[in-house]
């Protein structure tokens, strides 16, 4: 399993892929469940309708109650009017926001990521762009003159490449660290370069590089004194003297 790396001038050679990233069988229910999620948080939620008392219509009732012969009706602005407003429709306050388990969404963007490793090279040249949009244009007519959707992923986008790259119709730039499974499913085409795809491949396997800080409670450990268990406070017992006299006392009254 192979990506063609691409030179500016077109020159082609193999490097292996990591089968943790381009490597992973397809889980159809996955990856339709995270690009429906993925479009689903794009969603507004505000669109609003009026209603028939927010319709600028009279409220005047149409036609008396009884004589006409027609049904029975109120003001123009009901429902069943034409320009009436509009019964149980959206009100603007609709939230579309889903989510999906971290686990899940570095799964679902390494399936996207295999169905499109025929498509896929990785090129350095732009991330090294000064600039001008003819040299990046050349440089993508050099790798993939046909390309109709070329998703480019930088690890870190400089102003001189955004500013080539934005001005081409069918490119859109993307950072490394905030590729998902949506754009990476949408794209015709995927170029990376040799920093992006490392910073990919490390989210996938989900490496996270922690610095050990010291403190005062790790430096000098607090150890616990033993605290002696107290005895049970037990009752005193009756004198049976007491007691006997008690019971000759209550055989008496008897």
């Amino acid at each position: 399993m192979n990506i063609q790396k691409v030179t500016a001038t077109g020159a082609k050679s193999n490097i292996s892929a990591d089968a943790a990233v381009f490597g992973v069988p397809a889980n159809k229910q996955l990856l339709s469940q995270a690009v429906h999620i993925a479009r689903s948080n794009q969603r507004q939620g505000t669109s609003k309708v009026k209603t028939r008392a927010n319709v600028s219509l009279t409220k005047r009732k149409v036609y008396k109650q009884k004589g006409t012969g027609n049904a029975r009706h109120g003001a123009k602005s009901a429902p069943i009017f034409v320009g009436g407003g509009v019964a149980h429709g959206p009100t603007g306050l609709a939230n579309w926001t889903r989510s999906l388990p971290p686990a899940l969404k570095r799964a679902s963007l390494a399936q996207a990521l295999t169905l499109q490793i025929k498509d896929t090279y990785i090129v350095d040249a732009l991330a090294e762009l000064s600039g001008k949009t003819k040299q990046a244009a050349a440089i993508i007519a050099a790798v993939v003159p046909k390309a109709k959707r070329i998703l480019v992923v930088l690890s870190k986008p400089t102003a001189e490449a955004l500013r080539a790259l934005n001005n081409l119709p069918k490119v859109t730039v993307i950072r490394a660290s905030q590729l998902s499974v949506l754009p990476a499913a949408q794209a015709s085409v995927i170029l990376f370069t040799t920093d992006s795809l490392a910073v990919v491949t490390d989210r996938i396997k989900n490496v996270v590089v922690a610095e050990k800080v010291e403190t005062k409670k790790s430096a000098k450990p607090v150890e616990k004194k033993p605290v002696a268990k107290k005895a049970p406070k037990v009752a005193p017992k009756k004198p049976v003297a007491a007691a006997v006299k008690k019971t000759k006392k209550v055989a008496k009254k008897a």
